[in-house]
């Protein structure tokens, strides 16, 4: 028979079950171990023996009392079974009632911390907030992500986040008929947090959206100071952005979409920052001209242009980034730096045109006589230590920096 006692691991609640459920399978039944002698001397204490035919007393009581103690070592096992398991179970439980004990321990830092969280002030609540945004530079609304996460947690960090208008100003618009009206709603509650404030805006659209941003954009369109355009198919692209008065940065990742905008010229009138790819150096100049108060530029361009432009200047770009294509032929920057004149640039990054024109770049910065601070060259173009010594001794205090595959050289004046 087996016991507990042959296994008498019980650290656990299911070892217990499995040792009382055998323990109560192997129950053994008491034998009768009554005799003719034990029933007559329950009749008659004062009468000493009986006659009994072919058995003896003595043989009776050997053998009845070697099955009694056979019985007697089952039930001394069952005690010592029933002690084992009392036990296990009193050690179990010693166990949990520790293990609660540690778990409320553990606890009573968090309930403190929470604690603590609600009795921050808003106004830091809110600055908390802010570093709980994901560093996307437009977000989308998700469940799981701030700040939409934020107002799920409490009724206090929902009125906080609610009121926060920082949390709300970057926003991407997918543009979509199907589905749409929800979506419009989503995106209708989340720029209502903004409370006036401006805001960034991702616009993706694939077909005919007019009509839907236009509604969805009309109640905010003074607050719009950043806008990000990826679309396909637009027709009267000016009836959406005649009204973009706040507009101050203006994000295009394609050609064609400029040309479709670039004879909408309130649209460019007060424009500071600039994202763009155009591709040809007349198409930069009169991107130039649209925009007399840009101040930051950044251009995607890669194909060359040979006929000569005019000369054009402008007052008060500040910083120009340049992006080419290093499998382009000719000198894409050539004819561009030969007609332009930036006499308050600062700032001017190259990356990856094929040919630097080193003499058309001096002859640039001469005739510009601007205050540039930085000057830097990335991906494939090459540039020697000579040649920046040049650039260095024309303009003071500039720092030249070129990044290749293999090193970056930086002089100072």
């Amino acid at each position: 028979m087996q016991t507990v006692n042959s296994n008498p691991n019980l650290s656990t609640v299911s070892d217990i079950i499995s040792a009382i459920q055998n323990m109560l399978h192997s129950q053994t039944t008491m034998l009768d171990l009554d005799t003719p002698y034990s029933r007559a001397a329950l009749l008659n204490p004062n009468q000493c023996a009986i006659e009994l035919e072919d058995q003896s007393i003595n043989a009776i009581i050997t053998e009845r009392n070697t099955e009694r103690n056979h019985q007697l070592d089952t039930v001394l096992h069952e005690i010592s079974d029933l002690e084992a398991i009392m036990n296990g179970i009193q050690n179990l439980y010693q166990q949990r009632v520790e293990k609660k004990n540690k778990m409320i321990q553990s606890m009573n830092p968090h309930m403190r911390l929470k604690l603590a969280l609600w009795r921050l002030p808003t106004e830091i609540l809110s600055y908390i907030f802010v570093y709980c945004l994901p560093e996307d530079r437009y977000l989308s609304p998700a469940s799981r992500q701030a700040p939409i996460l934020l107002t799920r947690i409490c009724r206090r960090w929902r009125e906080v986040a609610v009121g926060t208008p920082s949390l709300w100003c970057r926003l991407w618009v997918a543009v979509e008929h199907n589905d749409w009206q929800k979506r419009a709603f989503c995106y209708d509650v989340w720029l209502k947090r903004t409370l006036g404030h401006p805001i960034s805006l991702a616009l993706h659209c694939c077909n005919d959206w007019n009509p839907l941003v236009r509604s969805l954009l009309h109640p905010y369109i003074h607050q719009i100071s950043s806008l990000k355009i990826l679309f396909g198919q637009v027709e009267q692209p000016e009836c959406l952005f005649k009204d973009f008065s706040a507009l101050q940065e203006l994000i295009i990742p394609n050609h064609s979409t400029f040309k479709l905008l670039c004879s909408f010229t309130p649209l460019w009138a007060h424009l500071t920052k600039i994202e763009i790819s155009v591709t040809k150096p007349y198409a930069f100049l009169c991107l130039l001209r649209l925009c007399p108060n840009l101040s930051s530029l950044t251009n995607y361009a890669k194909s060359p242009q040979k006929t000569s432009l005019s000369p054009f200047t402008h007052p008060k770009l500040q910083s120009l980034r340049l992006y080419g294509d290093s499998w382009s032929k000719g000198q894409p920057l050539r004819n561009m730096f030969d007609a332009i004149s930036l006499p308050n640039l600062r700032v001017l990054h190259v990356w990856n045109t094929s040919t630097w024109p080193h003499e058309e770049f001096k002859t640039f910065l001469i005739r510009s006589a601007c205050p540039l601070e930085s000057l830097v060259f990335g991906g494939t173009v090459i540039i020697t230590v000579e040649q920046q010594a040049e650039y260095v001794a024309l303009v003071p205090f500039l720092k030249v920096v070129a990044w290749n595959s293999s090193c970056a050289l930086i002089r100072h004046k």
